[in-house]
């Protein structure tokens, strides 16, 4: 999904030009490593151009000193350009941050916000500034980056890595999409950018006699992510094999080598540590939900459950009518039972076997169906019809009184 025309200009933030980038990226580059993940995703975008981003800067930059990208992800719930955001800005000026809280033109607060991965100070002050406004899911990674290559090849060889019917291939286009389906965060990448990075950026598989085993791909963020093995082919050194083969890739077309990894994932920490990698500091993906959003949804929610409590009560007023009418015909059908039966005596000369039951009170006719009492169950059902009607009634007129008096508050909402 390519990304729509971006705006020139917000209240606090510009759009650079082509010609501006290499400026932004020497600003960049004297704060590295904290900057590692914004730096290499401009140095993608310019050598590579793996996505379409925007990059802006604060409308006194350089003296405002922070950045932003947009958009901060490749796939996002609405599809919208502003709906995610990358964003840097160095740790002593993390006040400058109030510029991005305060942005209403490129970016919407009162809807749901993305951010894909910022600093861990950064990511607790954007937290303090939206205080009291709604809530922030979070997702803490630690960031590990190649800082010994000559550790790449001390890592002591398997016997499969000997074996020829195992060898580390580039990945081709035809593997993006199952890539892409086993991708635990796919709901934030889409899947044409996996066909890119194949494409444009190094990309690794283990094959196994030909079949993928495992794999990994650099991200247009940099980093070396969507490290997979199919369960069958796990515990058997191909993480390792894939690592050596894809740093090794990443450094020679000019990029840092470095990974997101989750705190509690020791067995990837201790084997990238083994592998020269060491821990830089914390990075954070945000969802930024506010409060009125959730209420929105909430009001939605009841609108669907009033409706199809109105819809049950209807059909019930109608299943009653149908009872109603189907008691007529069983009335119908038991007269004319009476009338069958009223020629039975006629005919008992010609049958002298027939037999016929006495009615117990010595009466001379047989009692079938009690007229009056089914007549009373009818006027009974008919006077439950109306009953519910009228409540209906009443009940849709509190409902719409209700929803006159919610107008404004909803309106407000928005």
């Amino acid at each position: 999904m390519e990304c729509p025309e971006a705006m020139d200009r917000g209240r606090n933030f510009r759009l650079l030009a082509e010609e501006e980038l290499p400026q932004l990226l020497d600003f960049l580059g004297d704060y590295l490593p904290a900057s590692l993940k914004f730096h290499q995703t401009l140095l993608t975008y310019m050598r590579d151009r793996v996505w379409d981003f925007h990059f802006y800067v604060a409308n006194d930059w350089p003296d405002d000193s922070i950045c932003l990208h947009f958009p901060g992800m490749t796939l996002s719930p609405h599809g919208l350009l502003f709906e995610s955001v990358g964003v840097f800005c160095p740790n002593h000026r993390l006040e400058l941050l109030k510029l991005l809280r305060e942005e209403d033109i490129l970016i919407d607060w009162s809807k749901p916000l993305y951010i894909n991965f910022v600093h861990y100070d950064i990511a607790e002050e954007l937290t303090r500034l939206y205080k009291d406004t709604g809530t922030i899911d979070r997702m803490v990674g630690d960031v590990f980056m190649c800082a010994n290559f000559d550790d790449l090849e001390c890592v002591e060889e398997t016997d499969e890595d000997a074996d020829p019917d195992i060898q580390v291939q580039p990945l081709r286009a035809e593997h993006a999409e199952g890539i892409h389906e086993l991708y635990p965060a796919n709901d934030m990448e889409c899947h044409e950018v996996f066909l890119r990075l194949i494409r444009t950026l190094p990309a690794a598989g283990v094959f196994v006699k030909g079949s993928l085993a495992a794999w990994m791909v650099q991200s247009y963020y940099g980093a070396m992510f969507s490290m997979q093995t199919k369960p069958e082919y796990r515990r058997k050194g191909y993480g390792t094999k894939l690592v050596r083969y894809l740093t090794k890739r990443v450094a020679d077309k000019g990029y840092q080598p470095f990974v997101v990894i989750r705190p509690e994932n020791d067995a990837s920490q201790s084997l990238y540590k083994k592998l020269g990698f060491r821990k830089l500091y914390q990075t954070v993906r945000m969802t930024f939900m506010p409060t009125t959003w959730q209420d929105e949804e909430n009001e939605t929610s009841r609108n669907l459950r009033e409706n199809l409590e109105n819809t049950i009560r209807q059909l019930t007023i109608e299943q009653k009518v149908v009872d109603a009418f189907r008691c007529e015909e069983e009335i119908s059908i038991n007269e004319e039972i009476v009338e069958d039966n009223e020629e039975i005596p006629n005919n008992e000369a010609d049958n002298p076997d027939l037999v016929v039951e006495e009615p117990d009170d010595g009466s001379d006719e047989e009692e079938v169906v009690p007229e009056e009492k089914t007549e009373e169950r009818i006027e009974i059902i008919e006077q439950s019809i109306g009953e519910t009607a009228g409540e209906t009634v009443e009940d849709d007129a509190r409902e719409a009184s209700d929803d006159d008096g919610g107008t404004a508050d909803s309106g407000d909402a928005e």
